[in-house]
C-alpha cells in the first residue's frame, strides 16, 4: 500500500494554486468515492492525522466555512474534562456576516473523530487555546485552512476540488434527501434563503427524483 505523507508546515506556506485554469462557478461537489480517498489519505497520514480528519470532517459533516474551522478554540469544542460538546456556538467573530449560529455535534462519526482528537492532545485542553495552532502558536488564518483543505484534495488525486467543497457537499446532500429548505439555510449558516436556494432549486438527483415521482 502506498502511503502518502503531507507535511502541515509547508502546506500551511505553500501558495493557493485556487481551481485549475478555466474552471468558474460553484465548488465541485465531492464524489462518494473521492470521500472515500480523502479518508484513505487521512488514516495513512503520520502524527498530524487527527488535525486533518478533524478540519476535513468540520467541512464535511457541519458545512463549516474555512474561516470557521480555522477560528474555532478548545473550548467551543470541547469541556474542561475533553468530552465533546453537545452543541458548538459558533461566535459573531468567526462567522460570515458577523452572525452568531448553534451547530449540533450530534454525528456520532463526528463525535468518535473529536473525542479521538482530544485524547492525542491532552496538552490543548486549554478554553482559550486554538483548535488548530499555526507555526507561531496562534490561530491558523482562514486562508491557511483553505489551502490546508485544498491540498489535502489534491493529495488524494481530487485536483478539481476547493476548500468550499466539503461545505457545499453537505448543504446538497441535505437537500438531496429532502430536508426543507428553512432547515438547511439555517443549518448552512445562510444569512438569506435564497442563497440556500442555488444549492437546493437546480440540483440535478433533487430533480430527477421529482420527475421520477410524476404519473398524471
Amino acid at each position: 500500500m502506498i502511503c502518502i505523507q503531507i507535511n502541515w508546515i509547508n502546506l500551511m506556506l505553500r501558495p493557493s494554486r485556487g481551481r485549475p485554469a478555466g474552471q468558474t462557478g460553484p465548488a465541485p461537489l465531492l464524489k462518494p468515492d473521492q470521500i472515500v480517498r480523502v479518508l484513505r489519505l487521512l488514516k495513512s497520514r503520520p502524527r498530524l492525522s487527527k488535525r486533518a480528519e478533524v478540519a476535513f470532517h468540520l467541512s464535511f459533516y457541519l458545512g463549516l466555512r474555512a474561516k470557521e474551522i480555522s477560528s474555532l478554540r478548545w473550548g467551543d469544542v470541547f469541556e474542561g474534562s475533553g468530552k465533546v460538546r453537545d452543541v458548538l456556538h459558533l461566535k459573531a467573530a468567526y462567522t460570515k456576516g458577523a452572525r452568531t449560529r448553534d451547530v449540533f455535534l450530534s454525528s456520532p462519526k463526528l463525535r468518535q473523530v473529536l473525542d479521538q482528537f482530544a485524547q492525542r492532545y491532552p496538552e490543548g485542553r486549554k478554553p482559550d487555546a486554538p483548535l488548530f495552532r499555526s507555526q507561531k502558536g496562534g490561530h491558523l488564518t482562514a486562508a491557511s485552512m483553505a489551502r490546508f483543505l485544498k491540498q489535502l484534495y489534491v493529495e488524494a488525486g481530487i485536483s478539481n476540488a476547493s476548500s468550499h467543497s466539503g461545505r457545499r457537499t453537505f448543504i446538497t446532500g441535505l437537500a438531496e434527501r429532502g430536508i426543507d429548505l428553512k432547515a438547511i439555510s439555517v443549518l448552512a449558516g445562510h444569512s438569506n434563503i435564497r442563497t440556500t436556494a442555488m444549492y437546493v432549486d437546480n440540483n440535478p438527483i433533487r430533480l430527477a427524483r421529482i420527475l421520477k415521482d410524476v404519473s398524471w
